[in-house]
């Protein structure tokens, strides 16, 4: 009898623990199977990761119009006072003065830059500031940077002639970016 199970162990991998014989010539196939269970789980958790770091890497910017609409709920940013300085501006650039121009210019882009501060877009200038709004968030980016340089060369150079149309279409730019944060 021990011969027949002694020529059943050559025939197949039989493990002989004393009297118990446990035939193990399945065991490559279930380790195979588990390394390539084991190896599409980690493929799967590999992309789980990645789209919840994308997914979180957007979460963590600071969305501008829910940025100012929290400000003026909290009161740092008070939406009355800011439409009466705004009037003040409007009323400024309609003037005849030139001097009243520039004011509403310089003005305006305080304003602004007050709004991004509230709205916790750290920065010791305006241009820091604006680097921290994501391109997608400030539909006229390139017009408030222009209107901001239009600033610095009024406080830069004293002789500097602002014209009407120039300090209106400055003016204008700040008043669509009040308009797209749901200020004005």
């Amino acid at each position: 009898m021990f011969e027949l199970i002694n020529s059943a162990q050559a025939a197949e991998e039989v493990l002989q623990i004393g009297n118990l014989m446990i035939n193990i010539g399945w065991w490559p196939f279930v380790f195979a199977i588990i390394k390539y269970v084991f190896i599409i789980i980690t493929i799967i958790l590999i992309i789980g990761i990645v789209l919840i770091l994308v997914r979180v890497e957007g979460g963590y910017k600071i969305r501008l119009r829910e940025a100012v609409e929290e400000a003026m709920e909290a009161g740092r940013l008070p939406k009355t006072k800011t439409q009466r300085e705004w009037e003040t501006i409007s009323s400024a650039v309609e003037s005849k003065n030139p001097e009243d121009y520039k004011n509403a210019v310089i003005l305006a882009e305080k304003l602004f830059s007050r709004v991004l501060k509230f709205a916790n877009f750290s920065g010791s200038t305006i241009e820091e500031r604006l680097r921290k709004i994501p391109d997608n968030q400030l539909e006229y980016q390139k017009e408030i940077i222009w209107s901001c340089a239009l600033k610095d060369k009024i406080l830069s150079d004293d002789d500097y002639v602002v014209e009407h149309e120039e300090a209106k279409r400055a003016v204008y730019n700040f008043e669509k970016v009040f308009k797209e944060m749901n200020i004005l």
